[in-house]
């Protein structure tokens, strides 16, 4: 069974061209039976059309409908889903990336000796340093990641702005 795609298809392209005739039809059909008067139908002997009023009050019902979805139920639904300000997830998720390296990691590796003494060299602090480090000195774009909100709070509200 072939996968549902939202690409255009020949199948689509029919449906779809169908689907603008058929509208242009509907509106130039609205369009005679709003504007032309009472008697030319008449004339036609065609009797059985409704009111002019709705003419005016379907499309204004419909865009009052639109408006209250768009500037009231939409913005009411997101706020639900919202989570509270003191909720962590606020702050974070499950789709986090966490800055890797901060201040602090400077100072570590400024003070380890030049031999790396870990077991799983992927995981060492230094050698992921000295990789970051090259790749700011190559001028590469840094991955995007978050940062974490004790270290901007820090830089952000310290007394000391040199930290």
């Amino acid at each position: 069974m072939p996968e549902h795609t939202p690409a255009p298809t020949p199948h689509r392209a029919v449906y779809g061209f169908a689907l603008y005739l058929s509208f242009k039809l509907f509106l130039v059909l609205y369009l005679i039976w709003a504007i032309l008067p009472e008697s030319w139908f008449e004339y036609l002997n065609i009797t059985c059309l409704p009111q002019r009023y709705w003419a005016v009050a379907i499309p204004i019902t419909i865009i009052t409908s639109l408006l209250i979805f768009g500037f009231i139920i939409y913005p009411s639904i997101n706020l639900c889903m919202t989570p509270d300000f003191n909720d962590i997830n606020t702050i974070t998720d499950e789709t986090t990336l966490q800055r890797k390296f901060s201040r602090q990691l400077y100072t570590i590796i400024k003070n380890c000796s030049d031999n790396c003494n870990c077991i799983d060299t992927t995981k060492c602090e230094k050698q992921q340093y000295l990789k970051e480090f090259v790749n700011f000195r190559q001028k590469r774009i840094p991955s995007a990641e978050d940062l974490d909100i004790s270290e901007v709070s820090k830089i952000l509200y310290s007394k000391n702005k040199r930290e």
